[in-house]
């Protein structure tokens, strides 16, 4: 930063001495327009109150004449003109944790910027010729920012790429545009090298962050180029930089596209240039902005734009949404640009603190109401002066709490399209554009509607895009005759002699759809107005031309929907009936406060607590709702219908969260599901149908439903006969390989097998084992995982947990990765070998402990392991002693006294768990008649450590504990 005589546009407020341009001031985050210099912080008594923060004190840019009207020429002379200023941010790493971020920026002036910029252009140029494309594809920051000047600079074609766009979707634009040259970061990276093979145009990629040197050579189609090595060819190697004319392409803008396959709009030099008039030009005030909107929008770039040309600075967000408000209070932006979902998540959360003032008086709910407008004011810092509201329809109620309670800002609610920019400000039309409205008289919108016209608004502006590149129909279809633009919009026009004409945006014009008896419905407009709800965080509205009424998909807020759960003692709200009614209790009394006729307020809704995001497609790239994709996930549940297989359907899909198939032959329990699923699905099928069903029908094997229905029918049909003839069957052991063994017998073991050490009751049992058994001896640990997962790692982590580790037991646990439900353990015949051979001692305590799964989802670990230990005992000349872990579960309700598993009648047991283990206890005991040392342990329930506290976290006991803990009450 050079220091020169030249003062700046600020002064210290304790001395009133003007900054010298280029200084550094410290700037209260708090105060406004609040400095101090360097001297003064350190003697002012007592000192300032508030946070300060260093930033630049800068005075009147370089004097320059910009004759070319060309956005080029305007960046590279706003990069001169404002060359010591700072132009870009990034947050900085915390030093002691590279994983955290500190709270401060590192900020990067505009000739650091530029020479960066003119650099790599013509690095750029070694592989590119000017008028070819290139796609930009990275989150924010500022190798972004240094591509796409260098495009300019170079008149290269931009193809900017939103990072979550789909692999299907990314090859369509390369190969759309016929891109030679990806410019990404590292996490793009696998993206490009995975699609490059689907696209012959691609020949260069080239990353903004440093790569190995084996990703460079990866392929042999496609070369590879760190971005520093093209500035630094660009540093010696440099071309003339071409002259585009104002109607030729600079950049290609994709949206998505009726066809299935986004639609890329040309912007045209001069259409970008207008939207910028007068730019750039001396400009004394702060100009401050975050960039978190993905450069690749639109209005996220052009927001970047303006403020480069008024000589602003613009800060990067992490990418992080969690930290959003942080990093907002970091930079303190003086203009905020946020779509209506940010705002409606602002709105919600007030609502849900104003929900829970405890008072019945008018006057103290508004004083309280005024006290949490100004503390949620404040989350939006005091030097922004100008909140915009952009890319979607807000609501008018959630538009008036933006200015009642951030009434220290300008509020512009902006409507603008990405093929003619900005159309209105506050509703009112922009003067410089050309405008008609056109009736649809299919939907009942026309131009002789009262009070006001209505029909799709028609316009021409000069910000107009040229067309969408190399799809001639849909650019055919998107224009009329005389040039005018069919935005899509359905408006109502408001002309007044005195002022701008006005338009009231109603909705998209595809997005309308019609009921059974004619109404059309507009569900974007209905999503608006719901979304007041403090319970409904989003939603989305639907409708069907041989229904009466609209039905809603219902995200709530979490906050407020856990709170109702407490209080109700519920434990699944997505079935629970009066969580249902609640949620239709607001939408009634919302419908009823704005007026909305019967038809607009959902007569049916599903809940689902899964948010609509863009990952998981059910919002566009612009953050606003997918509709296709919302109705293609959600369509089976939202069908009407009354027969009990289809009922039956509805209830399966509400529980599973999956679309069921129609294929009668597959199961729907049987892969995937778990006992809290199954809970869930027999409690709602009692519930709706008013047919009870045992939960261990549902995971049978042969379950559809198909067979669902047949038993819902006719309920007294159940499985329990078979289920004892298999137990019966399954517990017949023949003595083959035990009869005339010795025993194996030695004084001091010095290897123990033992299973379930990743379990509770196993971890102590080895811990105990470690300590009891001498130095020498060691204890093979049969530990089921992936082939990925370190067995190791796993047993020490549980006991870990436990408070049971030492750092010796290292040199005496031999981890196994092996399965007690496959033959021989999943092992090796050689490691089956060895290990029959070197155990003296065999602990059996693993075993798949669930008291609601069937007996055949438990079947695999707890009768076949047992029958793999029995195996295992007697695989080698001699009996391995066997030390075999049961449970008070194979007793039958009302005995008390210890008996005989031969004594105890399987009938009686009416979990999996009690009836496998049952088999298990009666496998053992026929192997011990023959000859096998078995003792066999019976353990009741298993409470926390009396030393430690260490528990079992899934214990029922301990779930209790937790929650009467949690809720202050107990049952």
């Amino acid at each position: 930063m050079n220091i020169g005589e030249k003062s700046s546009y600020f002064y210290c407020d304790a001395c009133n001495r003007t900054f010298r341009h280029g200084t550094y001031r410290y700037n209260c985050t708090i105060c406004s327009n609040y400095d101090l210099c360097a001297d003064c912080v350190t003697i002012q008594s007592p000192p300032h109150p508030h946070p300060l923060v260093v930033e630049l004190a800068f005075g009147e840019g370089e004097k320059k004449v910009c004759t070319d009207e060309s956005m080029r020429a305007a960046i590279y002379y706003a990069m001169e003109m404002y060359c010591d200023r700072h132009c870009l941010g990034v947050r900085d790493v915390d030093k002691d944790n590279p994983e955290n971020y500190s709270n401060s920026y590192s900020w990067l002036t505009y000739k650091q910027i530029g020479d960066r910029a003119i650099n790599f252009g013509h690095g750029l140029r070694q592989l590119i010729e000017p008028r070819s494309y290139l796609a930009i594809c990275a989150s924010n920051r500022p190798e972004w920012v240094i591509t796409d000047w260098a495009c300019l600079f170079h008149d290269i074609v931009s193809v900017p790429i939103y990072a979550l766009t789909s692999d299907r979707d990314t090859t369509f634009i390369l190969n759309n545009t016929a891109v030679s040259v990806v410019v990404c970061d590292k996490q793009m990276l696998p993206k490009f090298l995975k699609v490059h093979s689907e696209c012959p145009s691609l020949r260069h990629i080239i990353c903004m962050d440093s790569v190995s040197p084996l990703v460079l050579d990866q392929s042999p189609t496609v070369q590879i180029h760190p971005m520093n090595a093209l500035e630094q060819v660009g540093v010696h190697q440099q071309f003339s930089y071409p002259i585009a004319q104002p109607t030729d392409c600079i950049t290609i803008i994709y949206t998505s596209g009726s066809s299935g396959f986004p639609k890329g709009v040309m912007i045209s030099d001069s259409a970008l240039r207008a939207v910028f008039p007068g730019y750039p030009s001396p400009y004394s005030g702060e100009s401050i902005m975050l960039s978190y909107q993905p450069l690749s929008w639109y209005g996220g770039r052009n927001s970047l734009y303006g403020t480069f040309l008024s000589g602003g600075r613009a800060g990067f967000s992490t990418g992080d949404p969690s930290r959003l408000m942080e990093e907002l209070a970091l930079v303190r932006p003086t203009l905020f640009p946020a779509p209506p979902s940010i705002w409606n998540k602002i709105y919600s959360e007030f609502k849900t603190a104003l929900s829970s003032v405890p008072t019945d008086d008018p006057q103290v709910y508004k004083e309280k109401e005024e006290e949490l407008l100004q503390e949620f004011s404040r989350l939006i810092p005091r030097r922004c002066d100008l909140i915009a509201i952009v890319g979607a329809l807000i609501s008018p109620t959630i538009l008036d709490f933006i200015k009642r309670c951030f009434k220290q800002c300008r509020i512009e609610d902006a409507y603008g399209i990405t093929e003619c920019g900005g159309i209105a400000f506050n509703n009112e039309l922009t003067p410089s554009i050309s405008y008609r409205v056109e009736s649809v008289p299919e939907m009942g919108f026309t131009t002789d509607d009262k009070p006001f016209p209505r029909g799709e608004l028609l316009t021409k502006t000069p910000q107009m895009f040229s067309g969408y590149v190399n799809n001639p129909q849909e650019t055919r279809a998107a224009f009329t005759d005389d040039g005018f633009f069919r935005t899509g919009d359905i408006v109502e026009l408001r002309q007044s002699s005195s002022k701008q004409p006005e338009i009231r945006i109603l909705d998209r014009k595809k997005n309308f759809f019609k009921l059974a008896q004619g109404q059309f419905v507009s569900p974007e407009h209905l999503q608006g107005v719901f979304t007041q709800s403090s319970f409904i965080d989003q939603i989305y509205i639907h409708g069907d031309l041989l229904e009466d009424g609209v039905t809603a998909v219902i995200v709530p807020n979490k906050e407020l929907a856990q709170t109702f759960a407490k209080e109700n003692h519920i434990t699944d709200l997505e079935s629970d009936r009066k969580f249902y009614n609640l949620i239709m209790r607001e939408l009634l009394s919302i419908g009823s406060k704005e007026s909305l006729r019967k038809h607009e307020i959902p007569v049916r809704i599903i809940i689902d607590f899964e948010p609509f995001s863009v990952e998981n497609g059910l919002l566009t790239s612009s953050m606003k709702p997918c509709r296709p994709k919302l109705a293609a996930k959600y369509i089976d549940r939202l069908k009407t219908t009354n027969s009990l297989e289809n009922r039956l359907k509805s209830i399966i899909e509400t529980v599973t969260g999956e679309t069921l198939s129609t294929d009668n032959d597959i199961g729907f329990l049987t892969s995937g599901g778990n006992s809290l699923t199954a809970i869930r699905l027999s409690r709602m099928i009692r519930e709706d149908l008013g047919v009870s069903l045992p939960v261990n029908v549902l995971f049978e094997p042969d379950m559809n439903l198909k067979r669902l229905t047949e038993l819902a029918r006719n309920p007294t049909f159940t499985s329990d006969d078979s289920i004892i003839s298999r137990m019966l069957h399954d517990a017949v052991l023949e003595p083959t390989g035990i009869a005339g063994k010795a025993i194996k017998t030695v004084n001091s073991p010095s290897l123990v097998f033992i299973t379930g050490t990743t379990g509770f009751v196993g971890a102590f049992l080895l811990a105990e084992l470690l300590r009891k058994y001498p130095d020498h001896c060691k204890f093979v640990c049969l530990v089921r995982c992936l082939a990925s997962v370190d067995p190791m790692s796993r047993i020490r982590e549980n006991l870990r947990f436990l408070h049971l580790w030492q750092d010796q037991y290292y040199e005496r646990i031999v981890p196994l990765r092996g399965d007690l439900a496959q033959s021989k353990f999943g092992l090796d015949d050689a490691t089956y070998d060895a290990l029959a051979q070197q155990t003296d001692v065999i602990f059996s305590c693993g075993a798949s402990v669930n008291f609601v799964l069937p007996y055949n989802q438990l079947y695999g670990a707890n009768v076949c392991g047992t029958r793999e230990m029995i195996r295992l005992a007697t695989h080698t000349s001699y009996l391995i002693p066997v030390q075999y872990i049961s449970t008070i579960s194979v007793l039958s309700s009302g005995i008390v006294d210890e008996v005989h598993i031969d004594q105890i009648a399987p009938n009686s047991l009416t979990n999996g768990y009690g009836q496998t283990k049952w088999v298990a206890e009666k496998l053992m005991a026929k192997a011990q008649h023959h000859g096998l040392p078995v003792v066999i342990y019976r353990l009741g329930s298993m409470c926390s450590d009396s030393t430690t506290g260490a528990c079992n976290p899934y214990d029922i006991n301990t779930i209790i504990v937790a929650a009467s803990l949690k809720t202050h009450c107990y049952p």
